[in-house]
C-alpha cells in the first residue's frame, strides 16, 4: 500500500494535510485500512473488495463506515 502514497508525497501543497490523512489511516485497524485504501485509491467496488480480500460484502460496508467515523472524528480533533 505504500506505492499509493508516492504520486501525493511529490505533489506541491499538500504536505500538511498529507501529514493529517496518514495519521489518520493509520488510526484504522489493517483490515479496516485495507478496505479504504482499496476503495479510495483503486477505486475498486465493495463486492471486488470483499472476493479479495475473502470477507462479505456487509463486512466490506460496515468496514468503510468504520473508515468514515476514524476520520470524522480525527478531523474534529485537528
Amino acid at each position: 500500500m505504500t506505492m499509493r502514497w508516492k504520486f501525493w508525497q511529490r505533489a506541491s501543497g499538500v504536505d500538511a494535510e498529507l501529514v493529517r490523512l496518514k495519521r489518520r489511516v493509520r488510526r484504522m485497524d489493517a483490515t479496516t485500512r485495507a478496505v479504504f485504501l482499496m476503495h479510495r485509491l483503486d477505486s475498486l467496488g465493495y463486492a471486488e473488495i470483499a472476493a479479495r480480500l475473502g470477507i462479505a460484502v456487509a463486512e466490506v460496508e460496515r468496514r468503510i463506515a468504520e473508515a468514515m467515523v476514524v476520520l470524522v472524528e480525527a478531523d474534529a480533533e485537528d
